[in-house]
């Protein structure tokens, strides 16, 4: 979805949430975080039947504790992961196992080339050497999105050495001893369609069929009963 104002959102928010958007400043931060925020509310809307503000959201890092985790529905009974740049957002939801997206934009020429050491395993490295300079940005992102999106399924996040984790077709894979706390032995991969931008999909479980869903009208969440 787009990032834009939206002033109607922001009584989805819990609490908390509305004071960290109050604190920031007007223009596309705060356009960003209401966005995805109320987004997630009203998708577990749409799903659970609870009104969205009083949707819980559980963030704690399930490797350091901290506030900074995956986000979880408590109770909801689906996984999902949220991804943005500064002007999409995306949400990818599954019934069953575990979920995580990323969404990125191509770099300019020569961006690939400062990053590729520490993101490429020694194989992908020499993959895109081989390849022609003008598809270089675009390989590469697509690369770069489908590795975020296993260590985003994970719960690795930043913290990831993402020139351990191999991509081998539909298959993100540790490679040599990344599997210190590694918790999978293998994530599938989908690339995803979102104009503009590249995307891709990780799972614990084979996706076949992706269902694009709207959201319902903020009224109608925030007014939803128990």
């Amino acid at each position: 979805m787009p990032v834009r104002a939206r002033p109607d959102w922001e009584v989805l928010l819990a609490p908390d949430e509305a004071a960290r958007a109050e604190a920031i400043p007007g223009g596309g931060r705060r356009n960003l975080f209401v966005t995805s925020r109320a987004a997630q509310r009203l998708i577990a809307c749409q799903y659970t039947g609870r009104p969205a503000r009083r949707v819980r959201v559980e963030r704690t890092c399930d490797r350091c504790g901290a506030d900074h985790g995956r986000p979880r529905i408590v109770g909801a009974g689906y996984d999902y992961s949220v991804a943005h740049t500064r002007r999409r957002v995306l949400i990818g939801v599954v019934a069953r196992g575990l979920v995580g997206v990323d969404l990125d934009t191509v770099p300019e020429p020569g961006v690939p080339e400062r990053l590729v050491a520490r993101t490429a395993t020694p194989d992908e490295r020499t993959a895109l050497s081989q390849l022609p300079p003008h598809e270089l940005p675009e390989a590469f992102t697509r690369l770069w999105s489908r590795k975020e999106a296993a260590v985003k399924l994970t719960g690795h996040g930043l913290a990831a050495r993402l020139d351990r984790i191999g991509v081998r077709g539909e298959l993100a894979l540790p490679q040599g001893d990344p599997a210190e706390d590694w918790p999978l032995s293998q994530v599938h991969l989908m690339d995803v369609r979102v104009e503009g931008h590249v995307a891709a999909i990780a799972s614990t479980q084979r996706i076949t069929e992706l269902t694009a869903r709207s959201l319902p009208a903020p009224a109608t969440a925030a007014t939803t009963t128990d």
